[in-house]
């Protein structure tokens, strides 16, 4: 099931959105090219909750995992997307080096620039906006999250991908799940197993990571979802799925 494990009905949901100018999600299908994901990963929202909170890396996959969290992602936007070329340069271990005689100062070795620099193509989501609606077994994590963004703090700073693309979130509220969802107009994204397609109108899909795991070498992917999404304004009909409802919104908790 691509659904959480977690029962989100009579528990307090924490939504926001957060927005920018530009998102990056790396797909994690690309080879050459840089395409991005339309709609913002589970994995990447777990991250940035995390970055908020001033968490270590790989420390945080155990409180966001299918059986101790729930999240639901409604875009609130177009979710258009423009393809910018750009040059790129290594920065793995070895390649950024000090510069001799000169104080904080860092260099990229000459040669490794002539051999490693390269012209891509980043695909870039314009105007990107998310709502997020988070629920959390750990109510400690929970209510730290809250009072982090219900104050506007955030230990580093947010972003949508890659951290060139700078965040703000807002709108931050608290409210109750409820389990009385409209299935014939779901918000944010659903499962592709439950959606039923409207003639004329064409089905939005990706598959993405969905939950992560610790391992020897940082992280591993454990589980991705393959979901249908509408722009903003549109709403998806899914007669079998788990839909809830927050504040008048029909959602589906991954």
């Amino acid at each position: 099931m691509s659904t959480t494990d977690l029962d989100v009905v009579g528990r307090e949901s924490l939504s926001f959105t957060v927005r920018g100018p530009w998102a990056h999600f790396r797909r994690v299908d690309a080879t050459t090219e840089k395409l991005t994901y339309r709609v913002m990963p589970r994995t990447t929202v777990a991250g940035l909750l995390a970055a908020v909170l001033g968490e270590p890396r790989d420390s945080y996959y155990d409180t966001f995992s299918k059986e101790t969290s729930a999240i639901a992602i409604t875009p609130e936007c177009e979710l258009q997307t423009q393809s910018i070329p750009q040059l790129t340069l290594p920065t793995k271990g070895g390649n950024i080096k000090t510069a001799d005689g000169v104080s904080g100062k860092t260099v990229v070795d000459p040669e490794v620039i002539a051999k490693e620099r390269k012209r891509r193509t980043f695909e870039y989501v314009v105007d990107a906006a998310y709502r997020i609606d988070l629920v959390l077994d750990d109510t400690e994590t929970f209510e730290r999250v809250a009072k982090f963004l219900e104050s506007g703090r955030s230990t580093y700073t947010p972003s949508l991908g890659k951290t060139e693309c700078l965040a703000d979130i807002t709108d931050v509220t608290r409210s109750t799940v409820k389990d009385d969802g409209n299935p014939e107009e779901v918000d944010s994204t659903v499962p592709e197993e439950h959606v039923v397609p409207t003639p004329g109108e064409p089905l939005r899909m990706e598959r993405t990571p969905a939950y992560m795991e610790a391992d020897a070498g940082g992280r591993k992917t454990t589980g991705f979802v393959s979901y249908a999404f509408a722009p903003a304004d549109q709403t998806l009909t899914a007669p079998s799925a788990p839909v809830r409802s927050i504040n008048g919104r029909s959602v589906c908790f991954l």
